[in-house]
């Protein structure tokens, strides 16, 4: 029987980007995996990878593979890994393969779940979650706003509290694309981490588990897409967040109940 066998994973990585992670073990897409290797293959794969396929991922492919991956946090701690390797690729000039990550989209979704963001919920039941917070949510928004008002409040639908024209965002100038998402980064950082243990924590840390919070929890479709393929941006904040939080302190409001 004819044998699929597509080469990814660092052992791919290290063939288009020398000197890259070194790899520990073999990672293949195909129907018969060989003893040693760390193998996957799907139902969907055949019309991607014919049989007698046997070669290392292309470039774009293997950027495309990084990318989808990274829309879930997986036990197995990896996803720091893709990022690092998503940003290694695009700089070797990989671009995504639009048909082949829609592909591996669903594949993905049937292996570890499907994305659940509802924007459609109203400002208070989006954010009733477990956070213990001191102040309103939006407020936090505005004391690390770039401008007068925070960017989001630009994309909002009439006469909704969260739920934004992504039509209009998709077409928006990029540096306000990038904005609006530092904007949100920034102000999950600060709610979920920075207030709570007031302050005394690394911002760096909370931007960065806050970054990966963003893209794995809180958004999906072209809004985490665009956070994976621009985290060359994005994984470094751009201001002392912390430090625009604090001098713009008169944009915060208290909650009367600050277990709220």
């Amino acid at each position: 029987m004819d044998v699929s066998r597509l080469v990814i994973g660092s052992t791919a990585l290290n063939h288009h980007v020398p000197g890259s992670r070194q790899p520990d073990d073999l990672d293949v897409f195909t129907d018969q995996p060989a003893k040693g290797e760390d193998a996957f293959w799907h139902s969907n794969f055949p019309a991607w990878l014919p049989p007698d396929t046997n070669r290392v991922a292309t470039l774009d492919e293997l950027y495309t593979i990084k990318v989808s991956h990274s829309y879930w946090q997986l036990r197995n701690g990896s996803w720091n890994k893709h990022m690092s390797d998503v940003v290694a690729l695009k700089h070797a000039g990989a671009k995504l393969m639009p048909e082949l990550h829609s592909m591996l989209y669903w594949v993905w979704e049937q292996e570890h779940g499907k994305k659940r963001v509802n924007l459609a919920l109203d400002a208070m039941d989006f954010f009733a979650d477990a956070v213990k917070r001191k102040y309103n949510h939006d407020s936090i928004h505005a004391s690390v706003a770039y401008g007068k008002e925070p960017m989001y409040v630009r994309f909002l639908i009439p006469g909704e509290t969260v739920k934004m024209d992504m039509a209009a965002i998709k077409t928006a100038p990029y540096p306000d694309q990038v904005h609006l998402f530092r904007e949100e980064v920034y102000a999950t950082a600060l709610e979920r981490i920075m207030i709570p243990k007031d302050y005394n924590y690394s911002p760096g840390a909370a931007y960065a588990w806050s970054l990966r919070r963003t893209i794995t929890s809180l958004t999906k479709g072209w809004s985490a897409r665009f956070l994976v393929e621009n985290y060359d941006v994005f994984r470094e904040p751009d201001v002392d967040y912390v430090a625009r939080h604090k001098e713009n302190a008169h944009r915060l409001l208290l909650l009367e109940d600050p277990n709220c």
